[in-house]
């Protein structure tokens, strides 16, 4: 390694003043030494303790110091300051001190008496303990020439610090420039480095959350998921999830895992109360690695469950700007620290909760009102499917209070337990369809008998809405069949074409046989199917300006058709009514 031209010509005027061959050589070797030690690490703290020593031992001072320039706060700040025990930090307004004063104006400096300097700033010495009588400081440049700190040696140990002590300290500033830059390019390497590979496992954290969240059975499940990958990407000992319950104002713990989890989740915590119910309440996070010592902390449930706290680290669960609850990180593994970084992982863990208990909320919500929704509409439609058998109730009730002949008030009364009947087979039939059963008992039955029991089900309701009633039967045989339920399917599409025919009309069931199928044909010279629903004809809950319709009966109808092993299908213009055909083996 060769030196400097400083360094040479520092070594002859260390002859010229008489201190000797040793000095010089001495001098030469502890450049040298500071050389080797810059090439030997890219740690910067090292580096900088490194050449203090060596600069005091150099310049024989009792005491050596670096101070750097912080451009974003224009101060300047000792990194190390020899024989101060716990490194203390000095810092100083830029141009402040004749070390401020020196980085500021990029000059050396050699001062024999500092008490009599103006630039001289007893301040340091106070806070040090240290008194300073002589100094000599230079400039630490970069690579640019820019000033990025200043080397001072302070009191020389046997006479004055000169020239040559000036020039040595110089190519010792050299050097030290050199090292700063390449050590602090090592570092910020290292911490982009360190800043992606945490971006990294943030962004497969965040992944494998959403993988958990389309695969979960149901929120608690996906909560204690989310929580198990929070503990072990942050290294917590236990966590919990608390999410607040709107009805009652205090926070429910739904997820806890770690020791003690199970007594957790049978406890609630006042909205407010601890880190966690503070957290819930600001929406602010908190970490604390002394819980003793933070005044939001309450001991009460960790003494009611038995468990040790020592840190804890706590972000709200937002969602839409509303706090739900709190995710709560309980002791990092190790005794370890939480840290800035725990922070930000946890306050993404807990967005990435708080989206999935807002749709989870959402989800249960829209259910209850489908349920309450569906509910009302069945009964609607129950109580509009009543009314047919009641009507016919009614009336044979009227004809026995009036009728002499007991023969006839016992037909009367026969059609009237027929229709209880029905009314039972009706709710039980509705009932199977919202549990989305299609059983049918088939047995034979006489088309004929059958039909004459459809008409009179069909004739008192159709005649007082001023409609006819025509059967044509080219086909009277038996068939298989679930006779209740195709009484239903008949009646529906009856009552169908009564709406549709409010000025009444008329109303025709035709029955075939083709080939090995039975043809039921309904046909009514309404208004005709809107078109806006005809290719959802079938589907549940689907009407047209009908005031007291449901849209429950064909949809049943296509289930009782579809339960026989048939098919149903309708034909229909507007104006010109519609036909409907059921098709069902023989």
């Amino acid at each position: 390694m060769s030196l400097p031209k400083s360094v040479v010509g520092a070594g002859i005027r260390a002859r010229r003043t008489g201190r000797g061959e040793e000095p010089v050589a001495q001098r030469m070797e502890a450049v040298l030494a500071i050389g080797r030690a810059i090439g030997s690490t890219l740690d910067l703290d090292e580096v900088l303790r490194l050449v203090i020593d060596h600069t005091s031992r150099l310049l024989q001072a009792e005491r050596s110091t670096l101070f750097l320039v912080d451009p974003a706060r224009r101060e300047v700040w000792s990194k190390v300051m020899q024989g101060v025990e716990g490194m203390q930090e000095i810092r100083m307004a830029l141009g402040e001190g004749i070390a401020g004063w020196v980085c500021a104006q990029g000059e050396a400096v050699i001062i024999h008496d500092a008490a009599k300097d103006s630039r001289f700033n007893p301040r340091v010495d106070r806070v040090t303990g240290f008194r300073t009588r002589s100094m000599v400081v230079v400039p630490v440049r970069g690579r640019g020439g820019e000033v990025i700190g200043a080397i001072q040696a302070l009191n020389h140990r046997d006479s004055r610090f000169g020239d040559g002590d000036r020039e040595l300290l110089e190519a010792i500033a050299a050097q030290a420039g050199v090292a700063i830059e390449n050590a602090r390019l090592y570092r910020d390497a290292v911490q982009v480095k360190e800043a992606l590979a945490e971006s990294v496992a943030e962004l497969d954290v965040l992944y494998d959350i959403e993988r958990k969240i389309s695969s979960a059975s149901s929120l608690e499940a996906l909560l204690d998921a989310i929580l198990a990958k929070a503990l072990s990407a942050v290294g917590a000992e236990a966590g919990s999830v608390l999410v607040l319950d709107e009805e009652d104002g205090q926070l429910h713990f739904k997820s806890a895992l770690g020791a003690k989890a199970a007594q957790l989740k049978s406890l609630r915590l006042p909205l407010g109360e601890g880190i966690a119910g503070q957290v819930a309440q600001t929406g602010e996070p908190v970490l604390t690695n002394d819980v003793s010592s933070n005044a939001l902390h309450s001991p009460r449930i960790a003494r009611r469950i038995g468990f040790a706290t020592r840190s804890v680290l706590c972000v709200p669960l937002a969602a839409d700007a509303r706090v739900v609850g709190a995710l709560e990180l309980v002791n990092r593994k190790g005794d370890q620290r939480f840290e800035q970084h725990d922070l930000r992982l946890a306050t993404l863990i807990a967005g990435q909760m708080a989206r999935a208990i807002a749709v989870a909320r959402e989800r249960d919500e829209g259910e209850r009102r489908a349920r309450l929704a569906m509910i009302g509409q069945m009964m609607a439609g129950i109580l509009h499917d009543l009314r047919t058998p009641m009507t016919v109730i009614g009336g044979y009730a009227e004809l026995m209070a009036d009728e002499p002949e007991r023969d006839e008030r016992r037909r009367s009364s026969e059609v009237i337990h027929k229709q209880l009947e029905h009314l039972s087979a009706m709710a039980r039939e509705t009932l199977a369809f919202a549990r989305g059963e299609r059983e049918i008992l088939l047995r034979k039955v006489h088309l004929n008998a059958f039909l004459d029991e459809v008409r009179e089900l069909l004739s008192r309701e159709l005649e007082q809405a001023g409609i006819e009633l025509r059967i044509q039967a080219a086909y009277k045989g038996a068939v298989r069949m679930d006779e209740a339920k195709i009484k239903r399917a008949l009646c529906n599409i009856a009552r169908n074409a009564t709406q549709a025919m409010p000025q009444g009309g008329r109303f025709t069931i035709g029955v075939d046989q083709e080939a090995d199928q039975v043809v039921f044909r309904l046909s009514d010279t309404g208004t005709g199917i809107p078109e806006e629903i005809a290719d959802r004809l079938f589907q549940s809950f689907v009407t047209s300006g009908k005031q007291e319709g449901t849209g429950l009966g064909l949809a049943i109808v296509k289930k009782i058709v579809e339960a026989h092993g048939g098919e149903v299908s309708v034909r229909s213009r507007p104006g010109k009514g519609a036909t409907f055909v059921l098709k069902i083996p023989a």
